[in-house]
């Protein structure tokens, strides 16, 4: 189920919720989980959802919100994305990336056309671990050189991940969503680019 369906059928079925405190409740209950199942993706349990929505429903309410959670595997570059990675490629950094998905991000990255800028793939799927663990973050310092760099968009998944693994963290923050949270963040990677300059992290 996407994102906007899910608020949809949040709203319809009698609650005011914003696609803001949606998403930010999704992530939390994401972030609860550090092992991915046999699958791939773990699906997000609706109680947890609503629990951390303040939401405390009937059975009744709860049996009709009732359903598959799995995060969409839709997939597409923002705009923005390979001019980043040109920007790191023109600077020799090592990109790895780190995902919470099946075995079809080899793939997607192919489809996609940036498989000449990544160095490697760490995907939940082969490494058993799934972020926030802070494994994850690991294995993929085996492929980069110190110091080194983790930019994600979801906080309770990305940067509290990589914190916990001992590297430096930057929130992508692209609608607003983490306005309240106090970090070192951007709202795109054109702010990235700029954000590595001034920090003199890629020197």
């Amino acid at each position: 189920m996407s994102f906007e369906k899910l608020v949809v059928r949040l709203r319809k079925a009698g609650y005011p919720v914003t696609a803001k405190q949606v998403f930010r409740a999704v992530t939390k209950v994401m972030g609860k989980s550090n092992f991915p199942n046999q699958v791939g993706l773990n699906p997000v349990d609706v109680g947890e959802l609503l629990y951390e929505l303040g939401i405390y429903p009937s059975s009744q309410i709860l049996g009709q919100l009732g359903g598959d959670y799995t995060p969409s595997q839709d997939y597409f570059l923002y705009e923005d994305a390979k001019e980043f990675l040109e920007y790191l490629n023109s600077k020799g950094v090592d990109v790895v990336l780190i995902t919470n998905a099946t075995r079809r991000m080899h793939d997607v990255i192919d489809s996609l056309g940036i498989k000449k800028y990544v160095k490697a793939v760490i995907a939940s799927c082969d490494v058993g671990v799934v972020k926030p663990h802070p494994r994850i973050f690991r294995y993929a310092l085996n492929y980069v050189a110190q110091p080194a760099i983790h930019i994600g968009d979801i906080y309770e998944l990305d940067y509290i991940g990589a914190k916990r693994a001992g590297l430096e963290s930057l929130l992508l923050d692209r609608f607003g969503f983490y306005e309240d949270v106090k970090v070192n963040k951007v709202r795109n990677l054109y702010e990235a680019m700029t954000y590595l300059d001034k920090q003199k992290l890629l020197v």
